[in-house]
Order: C-alpha cells, then sequence, then structure tokens
C-alpha cells in the first residue's frame, strides 16, 4: 500500500505539473516578485482618456484593461494607484510599482532608469489651439507658448521640432486645456486621441497635423528581469489572441487607428475587421 500511495502522488505530481505547462505555467507566474505578492501594482493616470483615466470613481481606459488582461494571464489581481508622468518613471525604478499604465514614451533617458516591455503602442500626438489664433502645423508653433503635462517625453520632442517654443508646464490635460481657453497659453501639446478629443468637445479649438511621438511600452524596474519576461509573454499572448485590438476599437474612435508598426512587430495580430 505504501508503494501504491507514493505512485499515486508522484504521478498527481506530474500531471499538476503537464497542466501547468500546458496553461501557460501560472506556478511560474505565481513565483514572480512583485511589489506586493500576488498582486501586480500599476501606477495609473486620471486624466488620459482613452488611454488611463478615472471613470466613476474606478481606472479605465484601453491601456488600464490591458493592464487587467496582463494581470489575469499572469494569475494575479491588479491594483491601481493614481500617479503622474513627473514621478512615475523613478517609482517603478524604486520598485513603488511593478509598472504603469500609460503611454509611457520610451526615452534613452528613461531607458537609462527602467528596462521596458515590447511594444504597447506607438505615440502619435498633436497640437491643439484656439481657432481664433491657430497654429495649424507643430512646426509654426515656434515664438508661441504651449503647454504640456509635466514630465512628458512630449516636451524634447516639440522643442525639436519647434526650437523657439516656451513650453509651459501643467499637472494635467486639464491644467492645460483651462490655460488655453483662458488665452493664458497659445496652444496645447498632447497625445493624438486627447487632442482629437478635446477639439470634439470644444467647439472653439482646432488641432494640427499628427506627429510620430515615439514607441509606448509598459516600464519595469531593472532589477526584475523575470517580470519583464512575463509581462513580454503576455504581451504577445493578447496581441495575438485580438485582446488588444477589441479593447482599441473599444476606446479609441474610428479616425485613431492601430498603427501599422504594431501589425510588424506582432506577426499575426488582427485587423478590427478580422474580429
Amino acid at each position: 500500500m505504501p508503494i501504491v500511495s507514493t505512485r499515486r502522488t508522484t504521478l498527481a505530481a506530474l500531471s499538476c505539473l503537464a497542466l501547468a505547462a500546458l496553461s501557460g505555467s501560472p506556478a511560474a507566474a505565481a513565483d514572480l516578485k512583485t511589489v506586493v505578492s500576488g498582486q501586480l501594482t500599476v501606477a495609473y493616470r486620471t486624466d488620459d482618456k482613452p488611454v488611463s483615466f478615472i471613470e466613476n470613481g474606478k481606472p479605465t481606459g484601453y491601456i488600464v484593461e490591458f493592464a487587467q488582461a496582463i494581470g489575469k494571464e499572469l494569475g494575479k489581481e491588479v491594483e491601481f494607484v493614481s500617479t503622474n508622468f513627473e514621478s512615475m518613471v523613478p517609482a517603478v525604478k524604486n520598485e513603488q510599482y511593478d509598472t504603469a499604465a500609460f503611454g509611457v514614451l520610451v526615452t534613452p533617458e528613461r531607458e537609462a532608469m527602467v528596462d521596458f516591455t515590447t511594444p504597447v503602442g506607438y505615440g502619435e500626438a498633436r497640437l491643439v489651439s484656439r481657432k481664433e489664433a491657430p497654429i495649424d502645423k507643430v512646426q509654426a508653433a515656434g515664438g508661441k507658448t504651449v503647454a504640456v503635462t509635466r514630465g512628458s517625453a512630449l516636451i524634447p520632442l516639440l522643442n525639436k521640432i519647434a526650437p523657439d517654443v516656451t513650453v509651459r508646464e501643467f499637472p494635467n490635460v486639464a491644467a492645460s486645456l483651462n490655460a488655453l481657453l483662458a488665452g493664458q497659453v497659445d496652444g496645447l501639446f498632447t497625445g493624438l486621441a486627447t487632442a482629437d478629443r478635446l477639439v470634439q468637445q470644444q467647439a472653439e479649438l482646432m488641432a494640427s497635423q499628427a506627429v510620430t511621438s515615439g514607441i509606448a511600452a509598459f516600464p519595469v524596474a531593472k532589477t526584475n528581469p523575470e517580470l519583464l519576461k512575463a509581462l513580454d509573454d503576455a504581451i504577445d499572448k493578447l496581441m495575438k489572441d485580438g485582446t488588444y485590438t477589441r479593447l482599441w476599437t473599444k476606446w479609441n474612435p474610428p479616425s485613431v487607428e492601430i498603427p501599422e508598426d504594431m501589425y510588424a512587430e506582432y506577426p499575426g495580430m488582427p485587423h478590427p475587421e478580422q474580429k
């Protein structure tokens, strides 16, 4: 009897290992080091619709929901903590958060502080101005005063495109918008979807052409390469199974399409019409 019992126990253990391998190795995911054991702690913004914002008291947006899907793949609850661009990268570096559900642009300065996952977007931006004092191209912002969210990677981009621009940093998009409407600044430089939303909501505003701002990805502390690998694997799966496409279509207007670079990055990723 003891021999039979040991054999059954061994077979059961082997069966569990086999099931774990077939299901994406949840045992390995459970062993991942995170800020809080068993939990993925994710920073998010409350004002960057449709990417990351708060609605009815809850975090939401397409990158927020994508982070929730990643947590499910890893078998971890996701806890969102509101923060801002300025403090986000240092906080991830110092392991206050596991990652951030922003449209976080990859820059050399940020890469010196943290690692980044494979892309979750290719950023585009527009300059919003008042119709009574239009700035029809980003290049024409030279000599003007433009509002940008504090700590945003769009600041060096704007300085590069329009070297003579005066940048005024504000804590969030809402504060930048108020300054623009009050005539305290000449323009507002922000992400494509946010710019389009502002123009739709404010009849007195107009937007410039779109300019490419770079690759967006999830930041991870350099001290946690295992988490980086797990996030990359989950992202790859969710790109190819249509989750990302579904969330993009849900949260973005039809005029904002998934960049072609994303399809090149993830071969087999479905287009919206393939869902």
